[in-house]
């Protein structure tokens, strides 16, 4: 009696099953459905081995004792090939009620096969230390059984763009080596490979797909990511009411220390964290956690918990930590799992300035603002592909030449119906997104082609402005890129003029500095864009090498309503004037405030009181009329 194979098989699956219950499960369909199959080909090994013992020591005095082991022993193979099939239905259909029916058609035809197995009779055989089964009963076992992996490999193959694909892999895998235990023991009864060869394959799986560890963060023992988006998933699918609150630390360290603390406190938030009730907790980043609360009846009790707990830790870190919430009462106010992550994400980086709270309660008005963004995103993506961007000039007057030198080049967007969307609409969204790299070289390359093409300096213009948002100046490939286009159009730098603003050379200063010098290099001006916004301060104009200071629109209009800007208007224009560089005054709107300005001795004026600004052929009309 040789019964090693078998004792290696169940000591695999006995060692796969305890490790899989150390971890705290999410109970996933494909979860409970690869417990199963390891229960299922766990009997049916035991089973292989009590009929071989069986056949050695009962079969001379109880042969009807071997007959109902041996012959439950056969049902077990038929039930592991139904087990593999509802397994790789876990993986494709999320429906419960679907995964019943299969459940049910499946088990109703395991118990017609276990019927005929008990019908059919049975060949017992015992040669010396060789035994094994042979007769109807065991060719019906192969039948059904071939039915059930026939089945699977058809399921498997059909749905597979709907499955895992290396889920679908794995199990075509699996299916593959028992079928060749099969055959062979087909042909040879007294090799007794079946329950050995369907270990191995299990073992497969479980390194492969299923292990409890892939859905687990390694330093904390919380569920990861994936763990997340499969859990969510699940619960939509199943339409079960959730909420969910996401919390996040800023510790007000150098960013040198910041990973290594970020990771200290995360584990030792996931330690001392009370147990709740139907509550599972996610770890989505280094300084992030994600907490999905099932107990809607008590939610609000749950949470006020949380935040306790959360801001006791806190002030154990003292210095300047800070802990951040944002609270989903309710996840179906969005459609499904993608939508709800991204609204999370959505709410952090809209509340990343938590001066007034460090709580932010998502409502229907957010979820609403988030997806028009969304729209706004792909009506953007869809423009720039549909080449539905258009660049706009205002014109630029100077007040000692008394006459247009230079435009701002703005764009603009038109929706399919032809009309144009406010830039305020979106260009915040192409900034957030990163899509402003690709809509400004789109811009770029409009405003040098029309330069090019219309021979702008025929009209007297000197350059045209052209504005860099703060993520283009962080861009290292900026100025390679520009460069290129300009090559492209063959068109001479120096009509080139690449605004900047204060908050760009704050942010990204050593890379927009390299752009800066590479691009002066070339031939091309910079201009400083808003002076007077934000964080304003003449160190600015110290530190970039700019030609033109431009003072905003408000800046110049309170020089028109308070006496304190009137001074400090006047103060910064002799300082820039001390430096030799020119001043643009943006926001000019009336006569009175163009004679002002010209009185001040601004170098150049920009205003409604003398265009707005116009398309390329509009543009083109305004400056053959008034050259």
């Amino acid at each position: 009696m040789n019964i090693q194979a078998q004792i290696c098989g169940i000591i695999l699956l006995v060692i796969m099953f305890l490790f899989y219950r150390k971890y705290e499960s999410l109970r996933l369909n494909t979860q409970i459905g690869f417990q199963v199959l390891m229960l299922c080909m766990l009997l049916c090994i035991f089973l292989d081995m009590l009929s071989i013992w069986a056949i050695v020591r009962l079969l001379l005095d109880y042969r009807w004792v071997v007959y109902v082991i041996c012959k439950a022993y056969l049902m077990s193979i038929v039930l592991v090939g139904f087990a593999g099939l509802w397994y790789e239905c876990t993986d494709v259909y999320e429906d419960k009620k679907r995964l019943w029916q299969v459940a049910i058609a499946g088990g109703l035809l395991w118990l017609a096969a276990c019927i005929v197995i008990v019908c059919l009779p049975l060949g017992i055989y015992k040669m010396g230390r060789v035994v094994y089964t042979a007769g109807p009963a065991v060719m019906v076992t192969y039948l059904f059984t071939g039915m059930f992996i026939l089945g699977n490999i058809i399921f498997t193959l059909a749905k597979r763009k709907q499955a895992n694909h290396r889920r679908s892999q794995v199990i075509l895998s699996w299916l593959a080596l028992w079928l060749a235990a099969a055959v062979v023991q087909f042909f040879n009864n007294e090799l007794l490979l079946v329950g050995y060869a369907g270990a191995l394959g299990v073992l497969v799986i479980f390194f492969r797909l299923d292990n409890p560890e892939y859905l687990t963060d390694a330093i904390t023992g919380l569920f990861n990511q994936d763990g997340l988006l499969l859990y969510a998933r699940k619960l939509y699918n199943e339409e079960k009411p959730f909420s969910l609150m996401s919390i996040w630390w800023n510790l007000g360290i150098s960013q040198a220390d910041e990973g290594a603390r970020e990771q200290a406190v995360m584990a030792a938030f996931a330690k001392r964290l009370p147990k709740l009730d139907q509550t599972k907790v996610f770890k989505m980043a280094d300084d992030e956690v994600w907490m999905v609360f099932e107990d809607m009846e008590h939610v609000e009790d749950t949470v006020d918990k949380v935040r306790s707990f959360v801001e006791y830790g806190r002030r154990e870190l003292g210095g300047m930590a800070q802990a951040a919430f944002t609270y989903m009462p309710d996840a179906a106010m969005v459609g499904d799992y993608q939508e709800m992550v991204h609204l999370m994400q959505y709410a952090r980086w809209k509340s990343s300035d938590h001066s007034a709270s460090n709580f932010k309660e998502v409502d229907a008005d957010f979820v609403e603002q988030m997806r028009n963004e969304k729209n706004m995103e792909q009506m953007l993506d869809e423009a720039m592909k549909e080449d539905r961007i258009e660049v706009f000039y205002q014109p630029i007057f100077s007040t000692k030449a008394k006459k247009f030198v230079s435009a701002e080049a703005l764009v603009r967007m038109r929706d399919r119906d032809g009309n144009l969307v406010p830039p305020g609409a979106f260009i915040p969204v192409a900034e957030a997104t990163g899509k402003i790299l690709q809509l400004g070289e789109i811009v770029f390359e409009k405003v040098c082609r029309f330069f090019t093409k219309e021979q702008l300096e025929q009209y007297g213009l000197h350059y045209i402005e052209v504005n860099l948002s703060v993520i283009q100046c962080g861009y290292p490939g900026l100025a390679d890129d520009y460069i290129g286009i300009m090559e492209k159009y063959q068109i001479n730098p120096k009509f080139i003029n690449l605004e900047i603003t204060e908050s760009a050379s704050m942010a990204a200063k050593k890379t927009l500095l390299e752009n800066m010098r590479r691009l002066m290099e070339y031939g091309v001006y910079f201009s400083l864009d808003d002076f007077g916004t934000g964080q304003s301060n003449l160190n600015y104009i110290v530190d970039m090498p700019v030609n033109i200071v431009k003072f905003d629109r408000e800046m110049s209009q309170a020089f028109f309503q308070d006496e304190k800007a009137k001074y400090v208007m006047n103060a910064a224009m002799q300082m820039i004037h001390g430096m030799k560089l020119k001043i643009v005054s943006e926001g000019i709107e009336t006569e009175e405030q163009y004679l002002a300005m010209e009185e001040l001795c601004i170098d150049y004026i920009q205003g409604y009181y003398f265009s707005k600004p116009l398309p390329e052929a509009a543009f083109l009309a305004f400056l053959q009329s008034r050259q």
